[in-house]
């Protein structure tokens, strides 16, 4: 059946799955939590809840909360799933995943931060439309106009550690998908 397994940043199957996935991300920055995912001891992908974006459209709204209370909500900053010999061992796989993660990392979170969890957030990079997680429970409520952000070594403008380069030239708008616990 469905087993997750909490594993480092560094795990050589997350890290490989980051290579591949379509976003491409160098590593996470803040907080998180990474969790191998796997059915009947077969793996099949990797799941990372991370600090929340610091500003997102419609998701403070949302959860009644100011920028004070980011800790509160953990994003689903990747997820990657895959079939094995091109089947999911069940249907909506991706969104059982998901929902099984979920109520594991809030635990999780509150043990390791000792912050309570009010929700979680995701974003898609359109044209995808989240289908998986509006099978999870997660509601739209909002869009990004698509700066992309990296952090570098150097000295930043705000309390978060390294320097903010901003692409705005190079526009990914994503959907903002949000889930109240």
């Amino acid at each position: 059946m469905l087993e997750l397994i909490r594993t480092k940043r560094t795990d050589t199957n997350l890290l490989a799955l980051m290579k591949i996935h379509y976003s491409h991300p160098n590593g996470f920055v803040g907080r998180n939590l990474c969790y191998a995912i796997y059915w009947n001891d077969n793996y099949h992908g990797h799941i990372v809840g991370g600090s929340a974006t610091r500003f997102l459209p419609g998701r403070n709204e949302f959860f009644g909360i100011e920028i004070k209370d980011l800790n509160q909500v953990i994003n689903n900053i990747f997820y990657h799933v895959f079939p094995i010999n091109n089947k999911y061992p069940t249907r909506n796989f991706t969104s059982l995943v998901l929902k099984n993660w979920m109520p594991i990392i809030k635990y999780d979170w509150e043990n390791k931060y000792g912050d309570p969890v009010i929700g979680f957030e995701t974003l898609v990079e359109l044209p995808r439309t989240g289908t998986l997680y509006r099978k999870a429970g997660f509601c739209e409520v909002g869009t990004t106009v698509g700066y992309q952000c990296k952090r570098v070594a150097g000295t930043g403008t705000d309390s978060w550690t390294g320097k903010r380069v901003w692409n705005t030239k190079e526009l990914k708008p994503k959907l903002v998908l949000c889930k109240k616990v």
